[in-house]
């Protein structure tokens, strides 16, 4: 079978591997969908280390069952989550599973593979979803993460900081959580992707966008809140953050979720800003998985239009020159789904 690993700069290799078979509790699955996840073009970009396997945003469909008491059968639709949380640990049996520290994992394996085996509480049912769609599960968990540590009070104003899928999917969920106005931060028109993604965001419900590169983006904020947001969702890069603070009112709440892998990650704030303002800046990691059976309803339900976000599907064949295009900005790709032939 195929599977996928990179590192930097851009050495992306395809192995033929040999499927595992299922041990005690484990399943055996043949992936029909995987997303290309910005963090994979992270690793790509610039990852030092080993190969580092790509692809979590998987759909898949069982094909083996092993021992033991498996609530799964052949055929079955299954999202397979990157990390479940063990539900036995203190953390998990107090209510805060999201500190859980004794994961359910993907042992190594990249979701950009024909196949995966792996514990079947990494898996989570599913029906009446396109797989390439179903591939927008994980993502939009973690969108959804975000949305729930910014805090929207009922009829509440937000800026969400980054046009990427998930910036985009926070548009839509931040609306769907009551928010009254939406603005929309990304960098500029001029490329194509960029284009692309701020055409989306009006499309997913933001009331405004702003591209920073052409104009000043707290400036414009403060046109449409003059006292700032109530929740600032930074998505963007670190070095983004700082400009957050400038963009939220008193009293307000910063989501963010921003990585960087290139040496970037460490930026400069203002901490009286933070203090004096009493702004809550909450740092957001969707590991291990939550709410993925929210996001399959939203999906199922026909809530969001998946088709929207889902612009380009590839193969394996195709698997480097989307990964340079989507980097590039070149290309008007908003989300790229692979689909194993």
């Amino acid at each position: 079978m195929k599977a996928v690993f990179a590192r930097s700069p851009f050495d992306i290799q395809i192995r033929e591997l040999e499927p595992r078979q299922p041990g005690p509790d484990e399943v055996l699955v043949r992936v029909r969908a995987c997303g290309l996840c910005g963090t994979d073009l992270h690793f790509a970009r610039d990852w030092q280390g080993e190969h580092q396997p790509l692809g979590h945003e998987i759909a898949a469909e069982v094909v083996e069952i092993g021992r033991g008491h498996v609530p799964y059968k052949s055929g079955d639709k299954v999202i397979v989550e990157d990390l479940a949380q063990c539900g036995i640990c203190r953390h998990c049996k107090s209510g805060r599973p999201y500190l859980c520290r004794n994961m359910y994992d993907l042992k190594g394996q990249p979701g950009m593979a024909e196949m995966m085996t792996v514990n079947y509480h990494l898996l989570e049912p599913f029906d009446a979803i396109d797989w390439t769609h179903a591939s927008l599960v994980e993502p939009m968990a973690v969108a959804y993460n975000t949305v729930l540590n910014g805090r929207i009070p009922l009829g509440g104003s937000v800026v969400v900081m980054g046009p990427g899928p998930i910036g985009l999917m926070c548009v839509y969920l931040a609306k769907m959580r009551g928010a009254e106005k939406v603005l929309l931060i990304g960098s500029s028109r001029k490329r194509p992707r960029g284009r692309a993604r701020l055409e989306a965001g009006v499309k997913l419900g933001a009331d405004a966008v702003v591209e920073a590169l052409e104009t000043d983006p707290v400036g414009e904020v403060k046109k449409v809140f003059p006292e700032g947001a109530d929740s600032v969702l930074v998505t963007s890069a670190p070095k983004t953050l700082a400009q957050s603070l400038d963009m939220v009112r008193f009293g307000g709440t910063v989501s963010f979720i921003g990585i960087d892998l290139g040496g970037k990650n460490t930026v400069e704030i203002d901490v009286n800003k933070l203090v004096f303002g009493k702004i809550s800046l909450i740092p957001t990691f969707a590991e291990p998985a939550q709410n993925f059976p929210d996001t399959i309803r939203i999906l199922r339900n026909g809530l969001f239009d998946a088709s929207l976000l889902v612009n380009r599907t590839f193969s394996f064949d195709e698997l480097r020159d989307v990964f340079m295009a989507s980097d590039s900005g070149q290309a008007p790709i908003l989300k790229a789904v692979l689909v194993p032939k």
